[in-house]
């Protein structure tokens, strides 16, 4: 069973401010994220690219989990757009991390909602996450492939880089996942609909054998 379960969403959405709180806060912890790993990032950009794609994909974490826990179809791009005008400031690349971030955030809201449009349920199984993931990888690979050097633009390179990438993204996939279950789990988002659940079964009259 893959740490990033599937995602079975109500049908009822989020009020509008709340949805953009949501994203706000969403955002403000993806730009610290990408602050706290602004040294590693900028450390290992002097070496090879597999090892920098692999350490990036510590951006995704906070978009792909907000695409489940806002429930909204383009949370993860709108989350990364602002966590990357936030961060932009304090990232070795500048604004080109806004590039790195819709281009992760696009591909994979995209292929959710390209896979879920015919789903009455808007059931989200997992296989479709890991599908979006390594969507989102096979992009910010073509994105950051004009930046590479001429030295690193040779087939074991580019195969390891894209490597790092589809193991970068996936992990934090499951890293989304996991943060996505303890937030669940810390502000109860599920008690409501367990006591809706209690109150109906409380009201349904007993069968006597």
């Amino acid at each position: 069973m893959t740490t990033y379960q599937s995602a079975r969403t109500s049908t009822r959405r989020l009020p509008l401010l709340q949805l953009l709180l949501g994203a706000a806060a969403a955002g403000v912890a993806g730009a610290l994220v990408v602050v706290a790993f602004s040294p590693f990032s900028a450390a290992t950009a002097a070496f090879p690219p597999p090892l920098y794609a692999l350490l990036a994909g510590a951006y995704s974490i906070v978009p792909f989990a907000a695409r489940r826990l806002l429930d909204y179809r383009w949370a993860a791009t709108a989350v990364g757009v602002l966590a990357a005008l936030l961060s932009a400031p304090f990232s070795p690349i500048g604004l080109l991390i806004v590039v790195l971030f819709v281009g992760a955030g696009a591909a994979y809201d995209s292929v959710l909602w390209a896979l879920t449009r015919v789903r009455a349920d808007r059931h989200v199984p997992a296989w479709m996450c890991v599908l979006a993931a390594l969507v989102s990888a096979l992009v910010l690979f073509l994105v950051s492939f004009p930046v590479l050097s001429p030295a690193h633009r040779v087939p074991i390179i580019l195969a390891a880089t894209f490597g790092g990438r589809v193991v970068g993204q996936l992990a934090a996939l499951a890293l989304a996942g996991v943060v996505t279950h303890l937030l669940l789990l810390r502000f109860g988002a599920d008690r409501p609909k367990t006591r809706v659940s209690r109150r109906t079964s409380a009201h349904r009259p007993s069968v006597r054998r």
